[in-house]
């Protein structure tokens, strides 16, 4: 197998030749990229169901039969412009397959935050309209007690000689 990458051809290589991948705009060695793409969008099931891909092989082994092999995948649609996805997301679709596996029960794995710099700018205008309304609040009159700065004892610093 020392040429083995010379020798390959898969479905990909073709569409590769075909210059498929260089007409797609979310592909960043595109001549169309234009950045990221909000749309389209993966949403995932409320529940975290999940589909069988390929069936499980059952092996005998010393311990018994065993089920090996199986693949699923997560139930999910495509939202394709806004309107979709608010429709998805009323309906309690996911926007992360991490939540949709919560939902069904199991243990969420990390997640990484792709809508981080849209979360963190929507929290910063939620605080500077806290500030704004706490600024424009009217304040209170001082206490009495507050009008007279209390006298500070003066300190003397002795230095060595």
């Amino acid at each position: 197998m020392a040429n083995s990458r010379k020798t390959r051809f898969t479905i990909y290589d073709v569409m590769e030749s075909q210059g498929v991948f260089d007409d797609n705009p979310a592909n960043a060695y595109s001549p169309m990229y234009k950045g990221p793409q909000e749309y389209p969008k993966m949403m995932y099931h409320p529940e975290g169901r999940e589909r069988v891909t390929q069936r499980a092989e059952i092996i005998a082994t010393p311990m018994g039969p065993e089920r090996v092999g199986e693949q699923k995948e997560l139930v999910m649609r495509v939202a394709n412009d806004r309107d979709e996805e608010i429709a998805l997301r009323e309906a309690g679709w996911h926007d992360h397959p991490a939540k949709a596996m919560q939902a069904a029960g199991k243990e969420m794995p990390q997640v990484v935050a792709l809508n981080r710099e849209a979360d963190l700018q929507a929290q910063i205008d939620r605080l500077q309209r806290e500030l704004a309304l706490a600024k424009a609040a009217p304040k209170p009159p001082p206490d009495e007690d507050a009008k007279f700065e209390p006298r500070r004892p003066s300190i003397q610093i002795e230095t060595a000689a």
